[in-house]
Order: C-alpha cells, then structure tokens, then sequence
C-alpha cells in the first residue's frame, strides 16, 4: 500500500472511532416498577436490568417500588430497559 493511501485509511478510522465516541452519554433514570412481592423480586429485577447491554448500574428499591439505572444513551434506551423490567415478570411504569 503507498504511504498517502495508508495515511488516509489511518485518518478515515481514526475520524470514525472519535465519532462514535464523542456522542456517548451516561444518563441515569428511576424506573416504577409494578409486581414486586419481596426484595428477591427487586433483586431480579436489578440483574435483568444489568445485562442490559450499556447499562453500567442498577439499584432497585423495594419500599419505593423503584429502580434506578445507570446507561450509556448510544447502547441502551428507556425502551429496552422497560423491556427487560418486562421480560423479568413485572412491569414498568410509564
């Protein structure tokens, strides 16, 4: 390969791993969750919302009936984590 084409290929990746990055977001929502019967409950709640795919905390809090959780925007979204609240037996507030 020439050095300028090596160059530009260098560049051209360089320029789409930083745009991909740039855009990352942590935020961080409390969900209400319906169904919990006990803190084994809202355990697993917090373990299904953890393998959620960007998702870097959750903390559920049984007496409130709550759960907070911690995501990158670019990897995760309201919607899937409503879903796995969803696909854990309980359902989320809107």
């Amino acid at each position: 390969m020439f050095p300028a084409m090596r160059m530009r290929t260098f560049l051209a990746l360089g320029a789409l791993l930083c745009a991909s990055v740039a855009h990352a977001e942590e935020k961080t929502e409390t969900i209400k969750v319906a169904g919990w019967h006990s803190k084994g409950d809202a355990y697993k709640t917090e373990a299904a919302l953890r393998a959620v795919k960007g998702v870097s905390n959750a903390s559920a809090d049984f007496a409130k009936g709550s759960v907070t959780v911690t995501y990158e925007d670019t990897q995760a979204s309201r919607q899937r984590l409503e879903k796995a609240v969803s696909d854990a037996g309980y359902s989320a507030a809107k």
